[in-house]
């Protein structure tokens, strides 16, 4: 189906997010000359992708999605998207709201790159685990069932310090993990045990990042090598691929030599990309 008539039908049937949201009366999706883009109120939502880099086969593992948010309260300047989930809605806007920002994602994800492409990587907040009791990802699956796509195809980012934090975030990630959605744990902390590895491997986790220290302390001092290199052999030792985003400095490339990730991204590394793909 062509994405005009998709994105046609998802601004017919927006009860399908959550039929208990008034947000969706008040959401829409937009697409022209192959640019995909979203409206809540009176915010407009541009999505955006950026290359993972798989250090190992020496091309992109992944698409990592982000958004800016302009408008709202007079404001044109953008917004860091987080701010979306504390504004005044209740938990039946919230489970509306990360749907709509996945799918947002996904569209445009279509828009960029076609079905074939490698895995994106989206966002599931802590407030829309809260506020689902069970099923936690039937709903999204049915929505990317419509975009002719399947669990396998999206990377869901979860925080690591909640997982590790939360019963119910844990019993979110397994029901995740066994609808075949793979499991990013994002900000996994230095030093983190090895029971805790087991446990974010038990719900269904296989990607990490580091805490957002971790390559501020990299570029600090080599004092803190060691305790950064332990971090990623704990984490692939537990099964895990370890993403390090953020690179942008000259020096972070050699800095990661000795780190040894498995994945790496940033704004150094996508002119290399486009290069490559050009």
């Amino acid at each position: 189906m062509p994405l005009t008539q998709v994105i046609d039908y998802f601004n017919a049937h927006l009860e399908a997010f959550n039929p208990a949201a008034s947000l969706r009366r008040h959401a829409c999706f937009h697409y022209r000359q192959g640019r995909v883009w979203g409206v809540l109120h009176e915010m407009t939502l541009y999505p955006s992708q950026h290359p993972i880099l798989d250090l190992d086969r020496l091309d992109i593992a992944a698409w990592e999605a982000t958004v800016v948010v302009e408008g709202g309260n007079g404001q044109q300047r953008p917004r860091p998207a987080e701010s979306l989930y504390f504004l005044s809605w209740d938990k039946e806007d919230v489970i509306f709201l990360d749907r709509f920002l996945r799918v947002l994602h996904a569209l445009n994800h279509l828009a960029e790159h076609g079905a074939d492409a490698a895995p994106l990587v989206v966002d599931v907040h802590w407030r829309h685990v809260q506020a689902v009791e069970a099923s936690h990802g039937s709903v999204f699956e049915s929505l990317l069932a419509r975009l002719g796509l399947y669990p396998e195809q999206v990377v869901l980012r979860l925080s690591g310090s909640v997982l590790l934090a939360e019963t119910h975030a844990r019993q979110a990630a397994q029901s995740f993990h066994r609808r075949g959605y793979p499991l990013l744990a994002q900000g996994v902390a230095l030093g983190t045990r090895d029971v805790d590895w087991q446990a974010l491997k038990a719900s269904g986790v296989r990607w990490v990042t580091p805490d957002g220290s971790a390559l501020r302390l990299a570029r600090e001092s080599r004092e803190h090598f060691p305790r950064l290199a332990q971090w990623s052999r704990d984490a692939r030792a537990a099964g895990m691929q370890v993403w390090w985003p953020g690179l942008e400095r000259p020096g972070d490339l050699g800095i990661m030599s000795q780190l040894e990730p498995t994945r790496v991204s940033g704004s150094l590394l996508e002119a290399f990309v486009k290069a490559e793909r050009a």
